[in-house]
């Protein structure tokens, strides 16, 4: 009858029954060894089967082994006395089979290669639920393009009137910003999906060990080859949270914009009840919370990147305990973007665009007058800059006489032409009320990438089709992680059946 041995004893065996509980406790990385948990019980398990091929433990021992790891379900209240997630997997097993059966676990491996392997396994799940999300929230921005394809509204320099866009075009710009953010997060998962597994402390092990077939059945692509780089490397978690920061900014961006036009002097959107609150105190008010909250979380996330960055600043070669300090950051900044998206889609898929305000806005503005001074190229050969001279002095004056741009006539504009040049135009009446219309502004862009509707509809069945293939991509990836746990799972029942694998 197997021996079982005592959480105290493991804690004896190891010299951790007489460290402080406060000490245990701050050198402890349980908190953020949660979301490992499963991935570091998969790497047992694949190093397991792979110790039985390589012949360096028997069937028997493996059997038992692996057997205890499928009945192992940890909770998330880890004990600190044992340091982390690794020694209590390692503390059950032995707990079960004994020392003599279940002290073989950590042959040929550390914790050092396998927390490496676990974040990577974790993080690379969690890239592609961010992917994920980011493909549904273009999902929506594309059908409100569609939607709004012919809302023009003023496009903005330095939150000023530039000249006029549509509504599609702007969503579109944010969709552009989105689909780069998921083929950056998509890229760093190529290189967050390599197995440093085999590395062991940092100088590998004397066993015979397969480092391809533990990599092959934890669903990675590849080796992180070097076994110092392997442990010690941080990187691909820099890059991640790199990637979540910006993905924030743009967000935050969004959320600014929405902010401003629902407010009172702007008035061109509404946003969902759902996604506002109220004051306290002040009944008639609608805040945009939602949209507050993609700036605010912005900043949690910039300081997880630079909180990284500082841990890794001027650390030696290769593992050091303060690389578990970026763990935590990694998990934070990872589910504060992963909300954020989420809340930017209900956000955008909820509100409404006002197409009138955004004309009466039109109205009031000279955003055409660069139509205007093209229009004088074009037709009359005008050189640019002297028609943009000829353009601004003839805005700044109907301005100050409290004019609008569509006060302009054919003969307003033909005697500035003459003041400026001397020359005397026909200036043709319907050609000059196109280039002040805005709506016919934004029609005749269409250049491409412009603004104009055809343009704009264009651009937005490419994307569709884009995100067609991220998805394909994304579906790809999941696929393989799955067949690949399959796989580990079917070799497992051979070892625990007694066979040869």
């Amino acid at each position: 009858m197997k021996k079982r041995v005592k959480l105290t004893d493991i804690l004896t065996q190891r010299s951790l029954s007489s460290v402080p509980l406060e000490i245990a406790q701050y050198t402890s990385s349980v908190k953020s060894d949660v979301p490992i948990i499963d991935s570091v019980i998969e790497i047992n398990k694949a190093h397991m089967v792979m110790l039985t091929r390589q012949g360096i433990i028997n069937i028997n021992d493996a059997s038992q082994i692996l057997k205890a790891l499928n009945e192992l379900h940890l909770g998330t209240n880890l004990d600190p006395r044992l340091e982390d997630v690794h020694m209590h997997v390692e503390a059950y097993v032995i707990g079960k089979l004994g020392e003599d059966v279940g002290g073989k676990l950590h042959v040929a491996k550390s914790r050092n290669d396998q927390v490496a392997a676990a974040i990577r396994m974790t993080l690379r799940t969690y890239l592609l639920e961010v992917v994920q999300a980011l493909i549904e929230l273009r999902k929506v921005l594309l059908t409100r393009c569609e939607e709004y394809s012919k809302t023009v509204m003023p496009g903005y320099t330095h939150l000023q009137h530039g000249q006029p866009t549509t509504v599609a075009h702007l969503l579109l710009a944010y969709q552009d910003t989105l689909e780069r953010d998921t083929e950056r997060l998509m890229e760093t998962f190529s290189r967050v999906n390599l197995s440093p597994m085999g590395a062991c402390a940092f100088a590998t092990t004397s066993f015979n060990v397969d480092r391809e077939l533990v990599a092959e059945l934890l669903g990675f692509n590849g080796l992180v080859e070097n076994s110092i780089d392997a442990v010690s490397a941080r990187d691909f978690a820099v890059e991640a949270l790199a990637e979540f920061a910006l993905i924030m900014t743009n967000l935050s961006r969004i959320g600014e914009e929405l902010i401003l036009w629902s407010t009172s002097e702007f008035s061109t959107v509404k946003l969902p009840d759902e996604y506002s609150s109220t004051s306290s105190i002040m009944p008639q008010k609608k805040n945009p919370v939602v949209a507050e909250l993609l700036r605010a979380k912005t900043a949690h996330v910039y300081s997880d990147l630079i909180a990284a960055l500082t841990i890794l600043k001027a650390l030696p070669l290769s593992y050091n305990l303060d690389l578990q300090e970026i763990t935590p950051h990694l998990w934070n900044a990872y589910e504060v973007t992963l909300t954020s998206i989420t809340m930017a889609n209900g956000l955008l898929k909820g509100l409404e665009f006002d197409a009138q305000r955004w004309l009466e806005l039109l109205a009031t503005d000279f955003s055409t007058a660069t139509e205007l001074a093209d229009m004088l190229v074009r037709e009359h050969s005008i050189p640019f800059r002297t028609a943009y001279a000829i353009v601004k002095k003839l805005v700044q004056k109907i301005s100050s006489e409290g004019k609008k741009i569509t006060d302009i006539t054919p003969e307003i504009l033909s005697a500035a032409v003459m003041e400026a040049t001397g020359k005397k135009l026909r200036i043709d009446g319907e050609t000059l009320l196109k280039a002040l219309d805005p709506v016919e502004s934004v029609g005749v862009k269409r250049v491409t990438g412009g603004p104009a509707p055809i343009e704009v509809l264009r651009m937005r069945n490419e994307r569709v089709k884009k995100i067609g293939v991220d998805e394909q991509w994304c579906q790809a990836q999941l696929l393989l992680l799955k067949e690949a746990k399959s796989r580990l799972h079917r070799l497992i029942k051979k070892i625990e059946g007694g066979e040869r694998v």
